[in-house]
C-alpha cells in the first residue's frame, strides 16, 4: 500500500493541482463577468435600454476595447488560454438554453394560422435584398481591409451572409421585457425571423464547405431533406408524447422535478445534437423543441422559474464576454476605418429594413406597423456574433471587419429597444 500510495500520490496531486487551477482561473472570470454585467446592466436600464443590451455591451468592455487597453496582463492573466474550451462550451450552452426558452416563449399558434403567407413573404425579401447588397458590396470591402485579405469568395459570401441575419433570441428578449410578446407583430417577426435564421444557418453551412472546398450539390439537398424530416418526426411524433409526459408530471399543480428537468434536457440536447449534425448548428434544435412544446403554457411559467433565470445571469453573460474577447475598437483608430464601420452599418440597415418594410407594406400593414417590423429585424445582436465568431473561425473575416461588424451588430441592438417602445406603446403589458 505504502509503493502504491508513493507511486500514484505524486501523478495524482499533479492532476488535482491542474484541475484546481483551472477551477480557479474560471471561478475569476465568472466573477469578473456577473459583476461587470450587473453593473452595466444598470446603467444601461437608466438609459431606457433592455438588459440583454446591456449583458452585450459588459462583454464588449471586457475585452481588448477596454479592459485590455486598461489592464492588459490583468486581460491575459484573467481569461487565461487553458479554460478557453470550457468557456466556449459554457458559452454555447447558453445559447441552447435561450432558443428553447424562445420557441418556449411565443403565442404562435394564435397569430400564425392566417399569417403563414405574410411571414414567407417578409422573411424572403428581408433575407434576399440585404444579402443581394451585401454580396455586390463585398469586393469594396474586401480591397480595403487592413491585414492580409482572406479568399475573396468565402469572404464575399460571409459578408452577404452577415447583413441577412436578424437575432431571434434578442428580439425575443425585447418583446419579453417590454411586455409585447402576446402582439401579431411579434409572431410576424420572430417567425420571419426564425426562418431568416435556418435559411442563413443553412447558407454559412454552405460557405463553411466552399472554404474547405467540401461543398457539393448532393450535400446540400441531403442536409435540407434530413432537415424537413427531422422537424416531421419532432412535431407529429414526439411534440404529442412531450405535452403528455410534461403534462402527467405536474399534475395538481406540482413544481417540475428533478427526474422530470433531467428528461428534458435529454431530449433538448438530443435535438440540438441532430440539428448540428445536419448542419444548421446546435442552437436551432433548442428553438425546435421550444416551440414543439409552446401550447402548454403552465409548463412554460414554471420552466421560466426554475432554469431560466440561471441561463440568462449566467450562461449568456460567458457568451457576450467570449465576444467581447475577440473584438478590439482600437483597429478603428483612423478616421478611414470609422467611415468604413459607418458604411458597413448603412448597406446592412439599408438591406435588412428596406426588404422588411417593403414586404410589410406588400402584406397591406401600415406604415407605423411596417416600420416596427422593419426595426424588429434589423436587430442582429446574438445571432450576429454567434455567425460572426463562425467567421473568424473559419478565417473569412479578418479583425478589423470582425469589429466593424460586431458594432453593427450593437448598434442596430441599441437602436431596437426605443424605437420598438415608442412605436408599440399602445400594445404593451407589464411584462411577467
Amino acid at each position: 500500500m505504502l509503493l502504491l500510495s508513493e507511486a500514484t500520490g505524486p501523478a495524482s496531486s499533479a492532476v488535482a493541482a491542474s484541475a484546481e487551477t483551472i477551477v480557479l482561473r474560471l471561478l475569476y472570470q465568472l466573477i469578473l463577468i456577473l459583476v461587470a454585467t450587473r453593473l452595466v446592466v444598470a446603467v444601461a436600464r437608466r438609459l431606457g435600454q433592455t438588459d440583454v443590451a446591456g449583458e452585450i455591451l459588459a462583454g464588449l468592455l471586457l475585452g481588448p476595447s477596454l479592459l485590455g487597453a486598461l489592464a492588459p496582463d490583468l486581460l491575459r492573466h484573467v481569461f487565461h488560454a487553458s479554460t478557453a474550451p470550457i468557456f466556449i462550451g459554457l458559452a454555447q450552452l447558453g445559447l441552447i438554453f435561450l432558443m428553447f426558452q424562445i420557441g418556449l416563449e411565443f403565442e404562435f399558434r394564435t397569430h400564425l394560422r392566417a399569417g403563414r403567407r405574410d411571414i414567407v413573404l417578409i422573411s424572403g425579401l428581408g433575407l434576399v435584398v440585404p444579402f443581394a447588397l451585401g454580396y455586390v458590396t463585398a469586393p469594396w470591402f474586401h480591397a480595403r481591409l487592413l491585414e492580409a485579405p482572406p479568399p475573396a469568395l468565402g469572404f464575399q459570401l460571409f459578408f452577404a451572409i452577415a447583413m441577412s441575419i436578424t437575432a431571434i433570441p434578442i428580439l425575443g428578449r425585447i418583446f419579453m421585457e417590454l411586455g409585447l410578446s402576446h402582439t401579431r407583430t411579434a409572431a410576424l417577426t420572430i417567425g420571419a425571423a426564425a426562418i431568416d435564421d435556418v435559411a442563413g444557418w443553412l447558407l454559412l453551412g454552405v460557405v463553411s464547405l466552399i472554404v474547405r472546398d467540401e461543398f457539393s450539390a448532393s450535400w446540400f439537398l441531403a442536409r435540407v431533406g434530413l432537415l424537413a424530416l427531422f422537424l416531421a418526426a419532432v412535431f407529429l411524433a414526439a411534440r404529442p408524447l412531450l405535452l403528455r409526459f410534461v403534462a402527467g408530471r405536474r399534475r395538481g399543480g406540482a413544481r417540475l422535478s428533478t427526474a422530470t428537468i433531467a428528461s428534458l434536457l435529454v431530449v433538448l440536447f438530443v435535438s440540438a445534437a441532430i440539428t448540428s449534425n445536419l448542419g444548421v448548428f446546435a442552437i436551432i434544435g433548442g428553438f425546435v423543441i421550444g416551440v414543439a412544446m409552446h401550447e402548454d403554457r403552465e409548463f412554460v411559467e414554471q420552466w421560466k422559474s426554475q432554469i431560466s433565470p440561471l441561463v440568462y445571469t449566467l450562461l449568456l453573460p460567458v457568451f457576450f464576454a467570449y465576444t467581447g474577447l475577440r473584438t478590439d475598437i482600437g483597429t478603428l483608430a483612423s478616421w478611414r476605418e470609422v467611415g468604413l464601420c459607418a458604411l458597413v452599418c448603412l448597406i446592412a440597415f439599408l438591406g435588412k429594413f428596406g426588404g422588411a418594410y417593403a414586404a410589410s407594406r406588400i402584406i397591406g400593414l401600415g406604415r407605423r406597423d411596417a416600420l416596427t417590423i422593419a426595426t424588429c429585424m434589423n436587430t442582429r445582436a446574438l445571432m450576429e456574433l454567434v455567425a460572426l465568431n463562425i467567421g473568424m473561425d473559419l478565417g473569412v473575416l479578418t479583425p478589423s471587419m470582425f469589429t466593424k461588424l460586431v458594432i453593427m451588430a450593437l448598434v442596430s441592438t441599441f437602436m431596437a429597444t426605443p424605437l420598438i417602445r415608442w412605436l408599440m406603446r399602445d400594445q404593451m403589458r407589464p411584462p411577467a
